[in-house]
């Protein structure tokens, strides 16, 4: 079969289009035959240097993944020819911790597309548990790739702002990154859910995108020195409620003076830096608090899939391309000139039955 191999970390050097052999399925696994599968920021971290301990090359990335089960394993269920997305999540399912519905806590945690070969490729091989059967064709190319946008993002939002963070209706939140699929989802989330958003943006092209839809207060984040301030003015110098932090580095600093006395940051993600320095009176003084994101659990992951697929949210699509055009796709993501989720097709959409390119509208 072929595969987007990476063979080192580096430049987009490192990943080649590559024969390889097919993987078979354990007991209790399904192959699967990638229809689709979305791009992460961590994609291309990754491929840069090892940020995720456990994370080996020669390695197979691709984390948001749908596809149809070609194979499965001695123990696998009869899914023969059904449409599933993948949780990228794989954990042992009977440990404790497991049980408690925590299954990045369990010691065998692994994540398909980081740790274990993921979807950038014809095949890959994952557990039957880890599948949820969807509805829609295996020719729907257009629903395919709003599914594949769905996992990462929208069960990291739902359990940031919903789980950690507790977000509740009239509350303001403060969402970075409105043009990430990340950022897109919470927003999504957030509304759906009775609050007041602030969105974050670079750019007056992104900053005109995200208030498109209407009922969100943008700032661009490259016209302003101090984004906390403006926060402040349009809270009335009372500060956010809730500050959702999926970006790390500086920003977590920055974000806890964003929030109002008593306030919350939830941290959910180090994409932009994993150390950071705080102003500790800035915390203690001010009764606020910073929260882990955590594990997000199977439950997360099955709202989330629920909501977006059957069209309550939308899925923000920025552009979908070819397999062999993955080079292309990841290179847009590496600009940050993006506004929604990349996707990538499977190999079985041809040039004819592919689009060149579609960017959202």
């Amino acid at each position: 079969m072929r595969a987007w191999l990476q063979t080192g970390f580096g430049g987009p050097e490192v990943r080649r289009l590559t024969e390889v052999a097919a993987p078979a399925p354990a007991a209790d696994e399904v192959t699967v035959r990638m229809l689709a599968v979305a791009l992460n920021r961590l994609d291309v971290l990754q491929r840069r240097e090892p940020v995720i301990p456990g994370m080996t090359v020669p390695h197979v990335a691709g984390m948001d993944l749908i596809g149809e089960v070609v194979a499965a394993g001695a123990d696998g269920p009869e899914l023969l020819g059904v449409v599933v997305l993948i949780d990228p999540v794989v954990s042992c399912g009977r440990c404790e911790l497991c049980l408690a519905e925590t299954p990045t806590y369990c010691e065998a945690f692994q994540t398909i597309g980081s740790t274990r070969d993921g979807g950038m490729a014809e095949l890959v091989t994952v557990p039957a548990r880890n599948c949820t059967v969807v509805e829609v064709a295996a020719d729907d190319s257009d629903s395919l790739a709003r599914l594949a946008a769905v996992p990462v993002a929208g069960a990291t939002a739902w359990r940031g702002l919903l789980g950690a963070g507790g977000l509740r209706a009239g509350e303001t939140v403060v969402i970075p990154g409105a043009g990430s699929g990340l950022g897109a989802a919470g927003i999504q989330i957030a509304l759906a859910h009775g609050a007041e958003v602030i969105a974050l943006v670079s750019g007056a092209a992104k900053k005109e995108r995200a208030e498109r839809g209407g009922g969100v207060r943008v700032i661009d984040r490259s016209a302003t020195d101090d984004w906390v301030a403006e926060v402040l003015a349009l809270t009335g110098g009372r500060g956010a409620d809730l500050v959702w932090d999926h970006v790390g580095g500086r920003f977590l600093g920055q974000a806890l003076r964003a929030t109002r006395a008593g306030g919350r940051v939830v941290l959910s993600g180090t994409t932009d830096g994993l150390d950071t320095e705080l102003h500790l009176p800035d915390l203690y003084q001010r009764g606020r608090s910073i929260i882990g994101h955590g594990s997000y659990s199977r439950a997360d992951m099955a709202a989330a899939v629920a909501a977006f697929g059957t069209g309550r949210f939308e899925v923000v699509i920025d552009s979908v391309w070819r397999f062999e055009q993955l080079p292309e796709a990841e290179a847009r993501l590496e600009s940050n000139d993006f506004f929604g989720k990349i996707v990538v097709l499977g190999p079985s959409f041809s040039p004819s039955t592919a689009p060149e390119r579609k960017d959202a509208a």
